[in-house]
């Protein structure tokens, strides 16, 4: 489960721009129809993420759902179809990743099978960690905000 403060924050954000966030969360059923349809089980935080709002614009990043948000891309805007199309490219971690988000040089960020956020840059060629779960993702690198130590492992290490 997500934090109370991070919930509030993108509730805060959604409210003011109502037009970054799908029009409706996604039902348990399409959740795990996506998580299927590539692979990976989606972790407990970004399926809360999903039910809420169905898909997002989160600060200045998109986080991939599987409902549509109107400022998105027309074809590329479901986690299935944006994992598919990295997939496709054959990107380096996309085939163990839920391709959740990219930055703005089209790097997917990746959701992995322990629900850890990595991204891979095209321009060094290499896969780098991102946040410990998909809470710390959407707190520090879309609403910069201060990490916290989220509910997925409070002993983890930072990784940020």
């Amino acid at each position: 489960m997500m934090t109370t403060d991070t919930v509030e924050r993108l509730d805060e954000q959604f409210a003011n721009f109502p037009i970054s966030r799908a029009d409706s969360g996604a039902s348990d059923e399409e959740i795990e129809e996506a998580a299927e349809q590539i692979g990976v089980q989606f972790s407990s935080d970004y399926i809360e993420f999903l039910r809420m709002y169905g898909g997002a614009i989160v600060g200045p990043y998109p986080v991939f759902g599987v409902r549509r948000v109107e400022i998105m891309d027309v074809d590329l805007w479901s986690v299935v179809a944006v994992t598919r199309h990295f997939r496709s490219q054959q990107v380096p971690g996309c085939d163990g990743w839920a391709v959740i988000s990219e930055d703005h040089a089209s790097n997917p960020v990746g959701l992995d099978r322990d629900g850890a956020i990595w991204i891979y840059d095209h321009d060094f060629g290499g896969i780098t960690p991102l946040a410990r779960d998909f809470e710390e993702y959407v707190r520090v690198w879309c609403l910069k905000l201060p990490k916290e130590k989220s509910n997925a492992d409070p002993a983890a290490p930072d990784i940020v």
